[in-house]
């Protein structure tokens, strides 16, 4: 009987433990990756325990996510590629989507490339090419990758795949010592990728390269059956055929040719995205970039379909269109072609874009009919509507003649503009008070900074005065097809000569307040030199208020030249001039800290801040400071901040002791960069509502302490500092929150005996917090009659007010009890869109659109 006993308790022990290391690999088997928004809600709703939102900007999230989400991911929203883009670490997740919109709105690659547009020179060369071409070797590349089986990046075959192609590559170039090939292996996966390289006769640091995947995938369980013969192996096979032609021309380029075949492109770009990142890095001059991915299935009427999501470069996709109409027009070689348009990380051309360099994505199909059978075990060659690899055989005449034009182009390099004046006297301070001084505008761009005091033209949008003094220069985004959408400024400094600076600092006050904010950029340079780098980008809206940034030049300590630019991106979208971002108080100094200083941790003096309502959730308002300002009292319905810029890092810490007298629904604190809510910013201690972070959401009674690393849940830069006691039901609430202390790492003395948590999961809320004033305008579209209503009957006296799109105030009427009926024929509203906004006590609270048809 004792050994039975001592079997089953084994047997349970054992069960036990196997499944206690399940959950731990389960667990570790998530990623970080970044992700459209919409796309990472649509999966937390669907698989909440396989996906948590770390952060999101605007409309893109970064993730941690589980492979089987990844797979859904494609299926659910029916996207190229995989949809997302894998992330090495958190750190990288955060950086990427606060860049993402800067790279979406095509101002990297354009204000980093100064060539000369791109024009038909080689005309010779591209038609003897094109007689060249035989799809019956593309269509023999094809069978031989599908002969793999697979090509999942984690499997012997894959690997074997590309190794095989590297010998292929290295026998087509037999005899030629202008050219290499290379193995690149990659930390996200071991899978490699393979890089041939082309060395240019004249100009060998200029790059233009074509690429596309070799990887496949199917769906399911079904990675030991996966194909891929029309992804990616036709893409492979198609530019494997135009470097062969190349060979058997004997061309030899003026720039440098490299051809990649990625690794990983199905699991999140990985192989492309690690490439792109060290090129960047080591700042190659890339020309551009063209991506291969799928070219054999002709799903729709056209030959070619050009890419034109905001991903691709427009001056790039011109010339693919300009080549089609030179050399495709009519006869042997015709082609037709139309446009298409994709989604976030559709394949490895976005690695490039979002490294700023111009990228191309030519496809076999409108995107929505394209392949029906890719990511299945029926991607196979025989599923092709068109026999012997003739669809594929187009793309590599369009590939030759991109190939052939720019690498050969002529390779004048345009002039360098150097500064009229260098300043060597510091500090150095500019407020443009009386003009902007030394500083000059760029004249390749789109708009002009302008000098302005007392608040720009166009409302909600702008500062209404200066940080430093009564003026400030600021970018003017009224105007639809001039001001904006995503329209370039660009400011260039005088030169400094800092060689005699220990420490030397760049500093500015900035501006980004409206609901369309785009992007502020600053870059420096050495005089002269022709490529720029980033020092500091910032996206997004930051509130109505000034906010300071210092950037170290440390780098750049011993030259006697540097020279700083910056550049301003207006918003997009029919809101787009609701961007107006400023600049003031710019300076250059030198600024030598304690090399050993000793952590203050002084606590919130709340009597030196202003108590403002945050977003639209502050029903009630009831605030008090107390204890000669050490602590705030939150009463009834009450979302409070208090303007606080702060830099989130990884050693982040908040601390604060809390009290309640009752439970509301929701009892927190958290940080902000807008006037709008971010569930996962927020620290929930208390209340019945599942919301927010909910690690810490732990008071029972009394006065408790909470230390919360609030770096190990998010990091960025900050504007406001948030608290909360929301509850809706009713009064007789009161939280209060004291002895709020923020710091770096630890806090000395001051926290003995207390520990910060550790934290290995992040626990989400799944509800959401729900607006007391619910604005609905129906119908909407309206020819006419349209009833403006509230979901709730407000307490105090409430307005309508409507605006054209530029901002102006045409009619202001009061809502009667919850409910405001109107004609757009009465009112003479004329056709378009028009912004209604509900304002309470002379407070905005919500906006919404409308369009009069």
């Amino acid at each position: 009987m004792k050994n039975k006993n001592f079997i089953i308790t084994y047997l349970f022990i054992l069960t036990l433990f196997l499944s206690l290391k399940t959950f731990a690999q389960q667990k570790e088997a998530m990623f970080y990756a970044t992700m459209k928004t919409l796309d990472a809600n649509e999966l937390q709703k669907n698989h909440p325990n396989e996906i948590i939102i770390i952060e999101s900007i605007d409309e893109f999230s970064a993730v941690m996510l589980t492979n089987h989400a990844a797979e859904e991911l494609h299926h659910k929203v029916l996207v190229h590629g995989p949809g997302f883009v894998y992330e090495s670490s958190r750190e990288n997740a955060l950086k990427s989507i606060k860049r993402t919109k800067k790279y979406k709105a095509k101002a990297s690659a354009q204000s980093r490339n100064n060539l000369q547009p791109f024009s038909i020179t080689q005309q010779t060369l591209v038609n003897q090419s094109l007689n060249l071409v035989d799809n019956i070797n593309i269509e023999a590349q094809i069978l031989e990758l599908q002969g793999y089986g697979t090509r999942y990046h984690t499997t012997n075959s894959a690997r074997q795949a590309v190794l095989d192609l590297k010998t292929k590559w290295e026998t087509m170039a037999s005899g030629r010592n202008d050219v290499s090939v290379r193995i690149v292996n990659h930390s996200s996966t071991n899978m490699p990728s393979v890089v041939m390289t082309i060395t240019g006769s004249e100009s060998p640091d200029e790059y233009v390269i074509i690429g596309g995947h070799i990887d496949s995938t199917a769906s399911g369980n079904n990675n030991t059956n996966a194909p891929g013969a029309d992804d990616n192996a036709s893409g492979i096979a198609t530019f494997t055929e135009a470097a062969r032609v190349l060979f058997e021309m004997n061309y030899q380029p003026k720039r440098t040719i490299e051809f990649m075949a990625f690794a990983a492109e199905e699991v999140g770009l990985r192989g492309s995205r690690e490439i792109a990142e060290d090129y960047r890095n080591r700042n190659v001059n890339v020309i551009s970039y063209l991506q291969l991915d799928m070219t054999n299935y002709k799903g729709s009427t056209n030959d070619i379909y050009i890419s034109t999501d905001s991903y691709n470069d427009d001056t790039l996709n011109s010339f693919l269109i300009e080549l089609l109409n030179y050399y495709n027009a009519s006869g042997t070689h015709k082609l037709t072609y139309g446009t298409s348009s994709c989604n976030y990380g559709c394949s490895d051309h976005y690695s490039w874009a979002q490294e700023g360099y111009n990228v191309a994505f030519p496809f076999e199909a409108s995107f929505r009919e394209s392949n029906p059978n890719i990511h299945t075990t029926r991607d196979t060659y025989d599923r092709s509507p068109t026999p012997n690899a003739t669809h594929a055989a187009k793309f590599a005449k369009l590939a030759l003649e991109y190939l052939i034009e720019i690498s050969n182009a002529p390779t004048t390099t345009p002039p360098v503009d150097t500064c009229s004046q260098t300043i060597s006297s510091f500090p150095y301070t500019e407020s443009f008070e009386n003009s902007i001084g030394a500083w000059s505008q760029e004249t390749n761009d789109d708009l002009d900074f302008t000098r302005d005091s007392g608040g720009t033209p166009s409302s909600n949008t702008g500062p209404s005065g200066g940080a430093s003094g009564n003026y400030y220069l600021y970018v003017e985004a009224s105007g639809d097809g001039s001001g904006f959408p995503n329209k370039k400024a660009i400011l260039n400094s005088p030169c400094f000569n800092v060689s005699n600076l220990s420490s030397p600092k760049f500093k500015f006050s900035y501006h980004m307040y409206g609901s369309a904010i785009n992007t502020l950029e600053v870059e420096v340079r050495i005089e002269g030199d022709a490529t720029w780098s980033s020092l500091f980008s910032e996206s997004g809206n930051k509130g109505n208020s000034w906010n300071n940034a210092t950037l170290d030049l440390s780098s750049y300590k011993n030259q006697n030249n540097i020279q700083f630019r910056f550049i301003v991106i207006t918003g997009s979208g029919s809101s787009g001039w609701q961007s107006d971002i400023a600049i003031d108080a710019v300076s250059v100094e030198n600024e030598v800290s304690d090399p050993d200083p000793t952590p203050t941790c002084e606590t919130l003096d709340f009597s030196n801040y202003t108590i403002t309502s945050f977003s639209n959730q502050d029903s009630d308002g009831t605030y008090s400071v107390g204890n000669t300002g050490n602590s705030l009292a939150l009463s009834n319905n009450t979302w409070k901040y208090i303007n606080y810029p702060y830099t989130v890092t990884s050693q982040t810490v908040i601390e604060f002791d809390f009290s309640s007298t009752n439970q509301g629904e929701i009892h927190g604190v958290g940080f902000e960069n807008d006037n709008t809510l971010t569930s996962n910013r927020y620290f929930k201690v208390h209340g019945t509502q599942n919301y927010g972070i909910t690690n810490y959401d732990n008071y029972n009674s009394g006065t408790t302490t909470y230390i919360i690393p609030v770096g190990s849940f998010y990091t960025g830069t900050m504007d406001r500092l948030v608290f909360i006691n929301d509850h809706d039901s009713g009064s007789g609430n009161t939280s209060v929150f004291s002895n709020v202390k923020i710091y770096e790492g630890s806090c000395g003395s001051s926290i003995q005996n207390k520990s910060v948590t550790t934290v290995d999961v992040i626990n989400l809320g799944d509800e959401d917090e729900i607006s007391p004033f619910e604005l609905m305008v129906s119908p909407n579209p309206s020819n006419d009659i349209f009833t403006i209503r509230m979901q709730q009957k407000p307490k105090q006296q409430t307005e309508i007010l409507i605006f054209t799109i530029e901002g102006k105030e045409i009619i202001r009427k009061q809502l009667v009890n919850n409910e405001l009926r109107l004609s757009a024929k009465q009112l003479k509203l004329s056709s378009g869109i028009y912004i209604l906004k509900l304002r309470n006590n002379e407070k905005e609270v919500i906006s919404k659109k409308i369009i009069i048809k």
